[in-house]
């Protein structure tokens, strides 16, 4: 009887292990660039509200989930470029944790927010319109970002200048 009972539970654990290895890996693009964007926006809206600290702790999620985002969900022919864009975009977060001072962190932004364009031209918008922005008055450059509504909202200059920017495009 022990040996049935102990039979029986072993098939159940083994059961539950395979179970959860296929939901993993029934992953999509869409799915983990859906929660990738997410975290943008939120980085992002830190930097629009001049939130050093919420910018920071957004971009350490961000950069963890692009350098966890499992091959899987791309065709075998996109994982090399999906290499670089992940080499690329982990390192622009990781600036953007990392920084001194909120400006930097916005230089940052500028990176990850052209970087994260190029990945959703190449592979595919994640589900949503996403709008994209640009600002020229920011380090002599024409810096982009991405952003879920038509309405703008800078993040590389704070509420001083939240409206300054236009629609550039969509994606």
């Amino acid at each position: 009887m022990n040996k049935t009972v102990s039979l029986f539970l072993s098939f159940l654990l083994l059961l539950s292990l395979s179970t959860g290895i296929a939901a993993h890996s029934d992953e999509t693009y869409s799915d983990r660039f859906g929660r990738i964007f997410e975290q943008y926006m939120n980085t992002k809206d830190g930097l629009v509200h001049n939130r050093q600290d919420l910018a920071k702790a957004w971009a350490e999620r961000l950069e963890t989930s692009i350098r966890t985002t499992p091959d899987a969900i791309f065709h075998e022919d996109e994982i090399p470029d999906w290499h670089g864009f992940r080499g690329m975009l982990a390192h622009a977060a990781g600036e953007i944790v990392d920084a001194g001072s909120i400006d930097d962190q916005r230089k940052a932004l500028a990176q990850l927010s052209n970087g994260l364009k190029e990945v959703i031209e190449q592979f595919g918008n994640p589900g949503e319109t996403i709008y994209v922005m640009r600002c020229e008055y920011f380090e002599d450059m024409d810096a982009i970002w991405l952003h879920r509504t038509d309405r703008v909202a800078n993040p590389y200059h704070g509420p001083e200048k939240i409206n300054c920017g236009e629609v550039i495009g969509e994606l």
